[in-house]
């Protein structure tokens, strides 16, 4: 069975108010059902009952009718909550170019603030490596060539 033609808002709007007043009905047929069911059985006497057991007796017989109830109530509920999804799935389907969009544009800033970043460390890494060196008048000067140095170095002071 296709039921593609019920993707519009309107066709499934439509199809989603016919069934929950159908469903709507079944659940006051069954209302009514479970009331019929009470009264026969509740107020049916057998010869040597105990009192209480035409309820007993009866209870058997209304869960059944009380499923049926649930049931029509749990599918009126479920078409509403999926009129509501279908409504939210719309409107989620509508914004996502808007929101990638602006996703990636937000991405585009961070990734240029970043690179503008990273040139200016670099740029300033490679300042401070030309400064020391134009300081320093003869490479090398009080670094020791070997630990035997740094150890006279050590003692020296």
């Amino acid at each position: 069975m296709d039921l593609s033609h019920l993707m519009s808002p309107e066709a499934l709007g439509a199809f989603t108010q016919k069934r929950r007043v159908s469903h709507g009905s079944d659940r006051e047929v069954y209302d009514d059902l479970l009331a019929a069911i009470r009264a026969v059985y509740r107020a049916e006497h057998i010869p040597g009952d105990r009192p209480g057991a035409a309820g007993r007796r009866s209870r058997k017989m209304e869960k059944h009718a009380k499923r049926l109830i649930r049931g029509a109530q749990m599918q009126y509920e479920a078409l509403e909550r999926l009129q509501v999804a279908h409504a939210n799935h719309l409107a989620t389907v509508a914004a996502l170019p808007e929101q990638r969009q602006a996703k990636a544009l937000a991405r585009a800033q961070r990734n240029a603030a970043l690179g503008d970043f990273a040139s200016k460390s670099l740029h300033k890494t490679a300042h401070a490596l030309t400064s020391k060196d134009e300081e320093t008048e003869t490479p090398g000067e009080g670094v020791p060539g070997s630990l035997y140095d740094l150890d006279k170095k050590r003692a020296a002071s």
